[in-house]
C-alpha cells in the first residue's frame, strides 16, 4: 500500500512529459528545447525490497557534438526509475542505460533518443544556460557567456511543510519582482533541528525513513522536485545544501549515508541550473571526501562550494573539490556588518584567483538586528570589494516561519515568513543590483584608491566608478573626497540614493587640473618680488602683530597681517615660501584689516581653503581641500582674477589645490601674507607676486560649466542628506 501511494505521488508531480515518457514504448523519443530539462522515465517489471539501496543505475548519452555524459539515475518510486538531461547543444541525443542489475531488460541496456531544439522563451535560465564561474575567476556567468548577477536570498527550510505550495509560490514570484537570481535552499538535514524532528517534513512527509538514509522517501522528493522546478521556471537558481553540518548530520549519517543522499540529489537536480553547497556551516576532512564524490558524481559539473563557520577555502583540506568561495560573516548588528567587508577583501586576496561572496551575513531583523541601513551597507561594502555576489536574509524568511510554529530551536525571532518577505532591505538591495546592471559590472575591479579612507570604490577606469559612501554622523553634507580622477576626461555624475532608487543629478565633472592650471601662461612679468635677505622693510606695513626681516624670512607671530604697500591691482597672483607647522595665508585685494582675500594652509584641519573677509567676517571657507600629508617646507601660491580664486599648495612632492571659486571682493588691493591664530610663528620667504588672467574652462555642447576638480584629488559635490550615498561618475560619449 505504501509503495502504491508513493507511486501515485511521484506520477502526480513529475512533469507531463515525463508521465507520457513511461507509458510509452521503446525507444521514447522525446523532444525538449535546450537548457530544459527532459525527463526519460523506465518502469521495471522486478520488484526489489530495498529499490533504493539495491539499484543503482545511469544513462550513457551521446550529445549531438559526440562528447557523452554519463548521468545518474534516481528511484522515483515503485517500480518507476527516471534520468533527467538537459543540454545547450542542440541535436539529437542518443541514450543507453546501464544497471547494476544487468538481468534486469526493463533498466539495463534500454535505448532512446531526445531531440534537442532551440529555446523560444525569455527565461535567463533556458535562454542563456546554467551558470558556470566565468574565465576570470572573478564572478559567474551563463553557459553562453552572458554574466550572471548573484543576488541570493537564504530560504534554509524553504522545502518544508510549514511553507506551503501557495506561499512558496508567493514567495518566488516576490523574489524574483524585487531582482533576486538565486535562492539558497537546503535539501537535507535543517539547521537549528534534530535530524528526524517533524518540522523536517514536507507535504510527503520527511526525505528518509532511516538515520543511515538507506531508506528514500519518494514522495517528499517529488514535493521537493516541484518547488525547486519552480524556482527555475521564475529564473531564479536553486543553490541547493546537502545538509546541516552544525549539530552533527554527518556523523549521525555516516560517510556512506551522505554519500547516497548526493548521489540522490545530483540525479534528481544536476540536469537544472543549479549550484551545490554541499554542506552548512561544516567542513574538515569528511566533508571534503563529500565534496569530492559530489564532484565525481554530477556530469555536468555544476558551480560547488562550501557553507563555511568563516571560510569555504578553509573549510576544505583541498581546495579543488569547490569552484568558488563562500564566507558566513557572523550575525549580530552594525559591528559585525562592518566587520564583514574586511573578511571578503581578505578573501578576494587569496590565490589562487576564485570568485568569493558572503553567503550569510547578519539576517535583516535577526534577533531585532542589522535593519535595511546595515543591510545597504554590507551590500555595497562586498560589491564594490569585489565580491562575485551577494546573499541576503531575512528573520522569518531563512526559517520558514509561520504564526505560531517559528522552525527553530531556541527561538531567535518570531517573526513570520511573510512579514520578512517585506522588509525592506531586501527592496534596496535589488535596487542597487538594478543599478550595477546598468553597466558592464563584471569589468568592475576594487579601486580603493578612487575615494578617501572610509568609502567603496570601483568600477572601470577611463568609463565609470561607482563609490559608495556609508552614512556618517548627523548634520554631515560632505561629499565624498574623489582621488586619481583622469585629467580631461568629463564624466556625468549623480548621487543614487540606495534607500530609495532616486537619483541627484550633480552635472558633469571634469578633471582639469591643478588651479594653477586655468592662469598658468597668463601671468605677467614680476611686479614684485622679495627675498627677505636685506633690512630694508619699507615696502612693507604691519596692518597686525609686528614682523621682523630675519634670515632671509619674513618672520610674524599671531595676529600678522602684513602688507605689500607697493602693489595694488584687482587681477594678482602671490607666493611665497613657508612652514607647515603654523598657519600661512596669501592675501589678495586688501582694503583694510575687516576686507579681504586670503588663501590659507591650517596644521590643524590640515587643509586649505580661502576666505572673503567682509567687515571682519569670515563667512564659509571656500574651495576647502584636505592635505593630509605635508613636507615641513611648503609654499603657496594664490591667485584672483574678476569674480574667481584659488591657491595651490606644494612641498616640492606633493602638490594640493582648491577648486576656482567665486568670490564677492573683486576690486583692486593690495597683497600681503597673513598668520591668524594656528601656530606660534611663521616664516616667509621667497615672495612673489606679478598680474594673472584666468577663469574656470568650460566644455561641452551649449557652453554648459563642468564642475571642476582642480587635482587629482578633490572633494564631490555635497551629498543631499546626511544618509549613506552611491556616487555614480560615467564617461560622458563623444
Amino acid at each position: 500500500m505504501n509503495r502504491t501511494i508513493a507511486l501515485l505521488a511521484a506520477l502526480l508531480l513529475a512533469p507531463p512529459a515525463a508521465v507520457r515518457a513511461a507509458d510509452a514504448a521503446p525507444p521514447w523519443p522525446q523532444k525538449v528545447e535546450a537548457n530544459v530539462v527532459a525527463e526519460i522515465a523506465l518502469l521495471s517489471d522486478k520488484t526489489y525490497h530495498s529499490p533504493f539501496m539495491e539499484v543503482e543505475l545511469h544513462a550513457l548519452l551521446t550529445q549531438p557534438d559526440g562528447s557523452q555524459l554519463r548521468v545518474p539515475a534516481f528511484w522515483a518510486g515503485g517500480s518507476r526509475w527516471c534520468f533527467r538531461y538537459a543540454s545547450s547543444k542542440t541535436g539529437r541525443v542518443a541514450w543507453r542505460t546501464e544497471c547494476s542489475d544487468r538481468g534486469n531488460p526493463k533498466l539495463h541496456g534500454v535505448e532512446g533518443k531526445i531531440e534537442v531544439a532551440a529555446y523560444a522563451g525569455s527565461n535567463a535560465l533556458y535562454r542563456h544556460g546554467p551558470i558556470r564561474v566565468a574565465a576570470d575567476r572573478r564572478h559567474f556567468e551563463h553557459a553562453d557567456g552572458t554574466p550572471f548577477f548573484w543576488l541570493g536570498d537564504a530560504w534554509w527550510k524553504g522545502l518544508c511543510k510549514r511553507l506551503t505550495w501557495e506561499g512558496f509560490q508567493e514567495l518566488t514570484a516576490d523574489r524574483r519582482t524585487k531582482g533576486f537570481t538565486l535562492v539558497q535552499v537546503v535539501c537535507g538535514p535543517y539547521p537549528d533541528e534534530g535530524l528526524f524532528e517533524p518540522r523536517w517534513e514536507n507535504e510527503g512527509g520527511k526525505p528518509y525513513g532511516a538515520r543511515d538514509f538507506s531508506v528514500a522517501n519518494p514522495a517528499y522528493f517529488g514535493h521537493a522536485d516541484r518547488r525547486i522546478r519552480h524556482l527555475v521556471d521564475s529564473g531564479l537558481v536553486p543553490a541547493v545544501v546537502g545538509g546541516w553540518g552544525r549539530g552533527g548530520s554527518l556523523e549521525a549519517v555516516g560517510l556512506a549515508g551522505y554519500k547516497r543522499h548526493w548521489r540522490n540529489l545530483v540525479a534528481r537536480y544536476g540536469a537544472y541550473p543549479i549550484v551545490w553547497i554541499i554542506g552548512g556551516e561544516a567542513g574538515g576532512k569528511q566533508w571534503t571526501e563529500v565534496a569530492r564524490y559530489v564532484q565525481q558524481t554530477d556530469p555536468y559539473r555544476r558551480p560547488a562550494t562550501m557553507h563555511p563557520f568563516q571560510s569555504a577555502r578553509q573549510a576544505v583540506t583541498d581546495e579543488t573539490v569547490i569552484a568558488f568561495d563562500m564566507l558566513q560573516t557572523g550575525h549580530g548588528d552594525w559591528g559585525v556588518a562592518v566587520g564583514a567587508v574586511p573578511k571578503l577583501k581578505a578573501a578576494y586576496s587569496r590565490t589562487p584567483v576564485m570568485p568569493v561572496l558572503v553567503g550569510e551575513c547578519c539576517y535583516e531583523a535577526h534577533m531585532q538586528t542589522a535593519f535595511q541601513d546595515a543591510q545597504r551597507y554590507m551590500f555595497w561594502g562586498c560589491m564594490l570589494s569585489g565580491a562575485a555576489g551577494h546573499t541576503y536574509g531575512a528573520a522569518g524568511v531563512w526559517h520558514a516561519s509561520v504564526e505560531g510554529e517559528p522552525g527553530i530551536t531556541p527561538v531567535y525571532d518570531w517573526t513570520t515568513w511573510k512579514e520578512g518577505m517585506s522588509y525592506p532591505g531586501c527592496i534596496q538591495l535589488g535596487l542597487g543590483k538594478k543599478l550595477l546592471e546598468r553597466y558592464q559590472w563584471w569589468r568592475f575591479e576594487p579601486h580603493p584608491e578612487w575615494a578617501e579612507e572610509g568609502c567603496f570604490a570601483a568600477g572601470i577606469p577611463g568609463e565609470v566608478r561607482v563609490i559608495y559612501l556609508p552614512k556618517r554622523g548627523v548634520y554631515n553634507w560632505n561629499g565624498p573626497r574623489l582621488r586619481n580622477l583622469e585629467r580631461d576626461v568629463p564624466y556625468s555624475a549623480f548621487y543614487f540614493n540606495p534607500a530609495s532608487g532616486k537619483e541627484h543629478k550633480l552635472g558633469t565633472i571634469l578633471n582639469a587640473g591643478p588651479p594653477p592650471k586655468p592662469f598658468e601662461g597668463h601671468s605677467q612679468p614680476r611686479l614684485f618680488e622679495d627675498r627677505f635677505d636685506g633690512a630694508d622693510a619699507s615696502a612693507w606695513k604691519d596692518h597686525g602683530s609686528p614682523s621682523q626681516r630675519k634670515g632671509g624670512r619674513l618672520v610674524g607671530t599671531k595676529g600678522m597681517v602684513t602688507i605689500l604697500e607697493k602693489v595694488a591691482e584687482a587681477d594678482l597672483m602671490a607666493s611665497a615660501d613657508a612652514k607647515s607647522d603654523a598657519e600661512a595665508g596669501i592675501i589678495l585685494r586688501f582694503h583694510d584689516a575687516d576686507n579681504y582675500l586670503v588663501a590659507l594652509y591650517t596644521p590643524s584641519l590640515k587643509a586649505i581653503y580661502l576666505h572673503d573677509r567682509r567687515n571682519g567676517q569670515w563667512g564659509e571657507p571656500l574651495g576647502r581641500v584636505a592635505v593630509p600629508e605635508i613636507g615641513p617646507e611648503i609654499r603657496l601660491t594664490a591667485a584672483a582674477c574678476g569674480e574667481y580664486a584659488a591657491m595651490v599648495l606644494t612641498d616640492g612632492k606633493r602638490a594640493f589645490s582648491t577648486p576656482t571659486v567665486k568670490v564677492n571682493n573683486v576690486t583692486s588691493g593690495k597683497v600681503g601674507v597673513w598668520l591668524f591664530q594656528i601656530g606660534e610663528r611663521q616664516h616667509y620667504g621667497n615672495f612673489e607676486v606679478s598680474r594673472a588672467k584666468f577663469a574656470p574652462v568650460k566644455h561641452g555642447a551649449k557652453g554648459q560649466a563642468h564642475l571642476l576638480l582642480s587635482s587629482d584629488e578633490d572633494k564631490a559635490p555635497p551629498v543631499p542628506s546626511p544618509q549613506d550615498w552611491v556616487l555614480v561618475l560615467e564617461r560622458v560619449k563623444p
